[in-house]
């Protein structure tokens, strides 16, 4: 992405910017295509580097619509515009629509529900449904996390309604897999570095089906690089699995320890308790369809936060801590980072109302 580009994006800040900056429809299309192709126009089905564009509309052409090109490789001929195979595909919405939702739903800290964004945008709310999901399709991530990661299970879900003359379901976790609530398995990646302008590590969680060895197993498998410094509590589980990464180090939250000196699970806890406040305050309900997509944008602003400095707060006993002062990336500036990995990802909609999510990288545990 261009200098120009992205100052453009840095002066967009408050409502009435965005609205002037994704006002006009040619506008958008050429930032459209700033942001899906920053080294140049690629060929979405072959990936040839040289295209040539076709005249449209907008240069006084009736057939071709506006930003079409086609691939100059003499086996694919492949006629495409900047949506062609991203979840933006065949889209009917002027771009000024997409990009004002995007910013949106960025600009808020814990997301936006379907009825507030159709609200807002004068569109229909299975239509802002689907542009949010559009949204959490774009911004997931298929790399597994490096260096030190942190991982917790925990529950979400409401509770079981029981019979005034059930037995009592029992203590610990065993009484909690005897509940409706789905088990998850969240991983936090820590900052390579705390300096001014560092940017905080990635953060997912995946839905499974239990929390036996063996899912745990393959879970961390896929999401997390061997070489990787695992650390969590100290769940007979999740030491049986850190026998596989480079290093594994436990708290013994069964004795009331939280932290030893470098040593803890905070910020995978604080990204469980992000998740479900987010849930419970915004959307109120995720089908478990969807609810990896959901994860995966509670996780895509986890990781847009920069380091802003640190101060020095005494604890309620008198003691001295070194806090780390984050702020978010303004929503424009995180378009990029959206956009970068738009290309083969596709939704449509299914004859039942739902989505149908067409994708060549694995965006679901």
């Amino acid at each position: 992405m261009s200098e120009a580009v992205r100052a453009m994006l840095a002066k967009i800040q408050t409502v009435e910017e965005m609205i002037a900056a994704f006002g006009d429809e040619r506008q958008c299309r050429r930032l459209l295509e700033a942001l899906v192709w920053p080294d140049g126009r690629i060929c979405p089905a072959c990936g040839y580097k040289k295209t040539i564009p076709i005249a449209g509309r907008d240069m006084g052409r009736r057939r071709a619509r506006p930003g079409l090109y086609q691939c100059s490789s003499g086996e694919c001929r492949f006629q495409f515009t900047a949506t062609t195979h991203t979840p933006l595909h065949s889209t009917k919405l002027p771009l000024s629509t997409w990009f004002k939702a995007l910013w949106l739903m960025l600009q808020s800290d814990k997301g936006m529900s379907s009825v507030r964004l159709a609200e807002a945008l004068g569109v229909s709310q299975p239509t802002a449904w689907r542009m949010g999901h559009a949204l959490r399709l774009m911004v997931a991530r298929e790399a597994p996390l490096t260096g030190t990661v942190e991982i917790d299970e925990f529950y979400l879900g409401g509770r079981l309604k029981r019979s005034p003359d059930a037995p009592p379901p029992g203590r610990g976790r065993k009484g909690q897999r005897r509940t409706m609530k789905a088990p998850l398995l969240a991983m936090v990646q820590r900052p390579e570095t705390t300096t001014i302008g560092s940017s905080a590590g990635h953060a997912r969680a995946l839905v499974v089906e239990d929390l036996s060895f063996a899912q745990t197993e393959q879970v961390l498998e896929i999401g997390v690089d061997p070489q990787a410094h695992l650390m969590s509590d100290d769940w007979t589980t999740f030491k049986a699995v850190g026998q596989g990464f480079a290093a594994h180090q436990t708290v013994q939250h069964s004795k009331h320890e939280y932290a030893r000196g470098g040593v803890d699970a905070n910020s995978v806890e604080g990204f469980n308790s992000r998740v479900r406040r987010t849930i419970a305050g915004v959307f109120h309900h995720i089908s478990p369809q969807h609810a990896d997509l959901y994860f995966h944008e509670i996780g895509f602003r986890w990781s847009q936060r920069i380091v802003t400095g640190k101060a020095i707060r005494r604890s309620r006993k008198g003691r001295e801590k070194v806090r780390i002062l984050w702020t978010r990336i303004s929503p424009a500036l995180q378009l990029p980072q959206v956009f970068c990995a738009a290309i083969g990802r596709q939704i449509r909609r299914a004859g039942n109302g739902g989505l149908i999510i067409k994708s060549t990288v694995a965006v679901f545990g």
